[in-house]
């Protein structure tokens, strides 16, 4: 059985818009309060989202009430872009067959790419389905 890779999500807009949030309750209490929506997205957004990965597969799973799971095999994939910022995090962008999708708030973005990189180089050698790539 395969270990899975998991790749972490910062947590680092939750705890941005809090601070903004808490100094907003200081002048007006209810858009202190509103201002809460805010950081409490982005919480929920890092808990019930999860990128992991292993030898064949990517694996996304996200949503709050409504669960989707994603699986995308590694041979299948095209391209793999990343942006980081000077906070330390980032967005991997992964181009498949049919789709691209955008992993997003990924911590330390570019030595996760470099992980998957050498994941995605070892699927591609071993074509699984013997596809043209």
């Amino acid at each position: 059985m395969n270990n899975l890779y998991d790749i972490r999500i910062s947590k680092f807009w939750a705890i941005f818009w809090l601070v903004i949030s808490i100094f907003l309750a200081f002048g007006n209490i209810a858009v202190g309060v509103l201002s809460l929506i805010i950081p409490a997205y982005y919480y929920d957004l890092s808990k019930n989202c999860k990128y992991s990965y292993d030898d064949e597969k990517l694996i996304i799973q996200y949503g709050i009430f409504n669960k989707v799971q994603t699986v995308i095999p590694l041979y299948r994939i095209i391209n793999i872009t990343v942006q980081a910022n000077i906070f330390g995090f980032g967005y991997i962008k992964i181009s498949d067959k049919e789709r691209s999708l955008i992993l997003k708030y990924v911590v330390n973005p570019r030595s996760e790419m470099d992980k998957l990189t050498d994941k995605w180089n070892n699927a591609k050698t071993q074509n699984i389905r013997n596809e043209v790539i």
